[in-house]
């Protein structure tokens, strides 16, 4: 759950101390972002998939945008990683509890400084109810976006203050 975001952060670490100041490492829904833009936005746009998208469902490609620098997004969501059966899809992450896979969210997306973090936290968030998930972020320092199932969103204070359709803009 955590091997790849500390992967990047690792990579993002060592560019860094070898003089790149503006860049973005995609590693399959891991961003990492190191510094501003080079073409002197401020900040990096970074698209938050919509899963109905993913799934032929929508015509939306992005179900938000955040506007981010020296940043991490991490998302762990139900539509990249499934097998189906008898019409019914299964994803990767699984509640320990029930031993099957969870659906209280679509996605969730945290957004932190360090990549190794927010991946670990995109998964355990996707995997708690809403208010204990809100209450973990708070404590860790986070800032979340929870996809529900019906396709609202929910925001920690901080994310909102990035989020497109909460009014941030470049």
């Amino acid at each position: 759950a955590v091997g790849k975001g500390y992967a990047t952060e690792l990579v993002a670490k060592a560019v860094e101390e070898k003089g790149l100041t503006s860049a973005i490492i995609n590693s399959g829904g891991n961003i990492r972002t190191i510094g501003k833009p080079a073409d002197g936005r401020e900040n990096w746009g970074i698209g938050i998939q919509n899963p109905d998208f993913i799934l032929g469902l929508s015509q939306e490609e992005n179900a938000e945008v955040l506007y981010v620098n020296k940043k991490s997004v991490v998302t762990s969501g139900d539509y990249q990683r499934f097998y189906e059966i008898d019409g019914k899809l299964y994803h990767h992450l699984i509640n320990p509890e029930t031993g099957y896979p969870e659906t209280m969210y679509r996605s969730v997306s945290v957004l932190t400084e360090d990549s190794g973090l927010a991946d670990f936290l995109s998964t355990t968030l996707f995997l708690l109810p809403l208010e204990e998930g809100k209450a973990l972020a708070e404590e860790q320092g986070v800032d979340v976006l929870w996809i529900l199932q019906d396709g609202t969103k929910e925001f920690t204070e901080g994310m909102k203050a990035v989020a497109h359709s909460q009014g941030a803009t470049q």
